[in-house]
């Protein structure tokens, strides 16, 4: 099996699913973590000057969802059938889409205002979009065997619901079943239990 490693800032971030997966498949891999001070150093040495970057065998990978993708079959967390994969690629973009598409100013008062704005158009949308999805395979998760899908979309919620997501509405999924449905899946499942185990 390659040796793998994984370069990335010190919290989970777009790197999170990669690690879960690699340690999911008992890989040889090692976890690398940037700090802040020393990315102006490192950020030159990747090859689009981003991270997350995973090195198998010593060459460098990029693209979060890419990387995530290709983990996940390595763990058994990537379907096999392609109609399936494709929710699973959809439904990974979304979520990259809909955090990128979250305003972000300086001023607080118009921050609260864009955020406000957000929720009540494109996160209701996508969230309706992920809902629907869920229900269709048949009320948990996005295909019929866990999916690095279903791991993006707690990560998501957890984030919005611990207060991550500064002026959404922390309780703004507990009204879509399925999503909270698919985030226990994850939460209650013994493979991504025994990662967090130890920390």
């Amino acid at each position: 099996m390659p040796s793998y490693e994984v370069l990335y800032f010190d919290g989970a971030g777009r790197a999170e699913i990669i690690r879960i997966m690699l340690s999911i498949a008992k890989a040889d891999w090692k976890d690398t973590r940037i700090q802040g001070k020393d990315w102006p150093r490192v950020k030159p040495t990747t090859p689009l000057e981003s991270l997350p970057v995973l090195k198998i065998d010593g060459v460098s990978h990029v693209q979060s969802v890419a990387l995530a993708r290709y983990a996940g079959r390595l763990a058994g967390w990537y379907p096999d059938d392609p109609l399936e994969a494709l929710v699973v690629d959809e439904t990974m973009e979304s979520l990259n889409e809909i955090m990128s598409k979250a305003p972000k100013s300086n001023d607080p008062g118009e921050l609260k205002k864009l955020r406000e704005e957000y929720q009540e158009t494109t996160l209701t949308k996508y969230a309706g979009f992920f809902e629907a999805a869920i229900q269709k395979n048949g009320g948990v998760g996005f295909s019929k065997k866990p999916s690095i899908a279903d791991i993006a979309m707690k990560s998501v919620v957890t984030g919005v619901s611990t207060g991550d997501w500064t002026h959404i509405d922390p309780t703004f999924f507990d009204t879509y079943p399925g999503i909270m449905a698919t985030v226990k899946m994850v939460e209650d499942n013994e493979d991504i239990k025994a990662y967090y185990a130890p920390k």
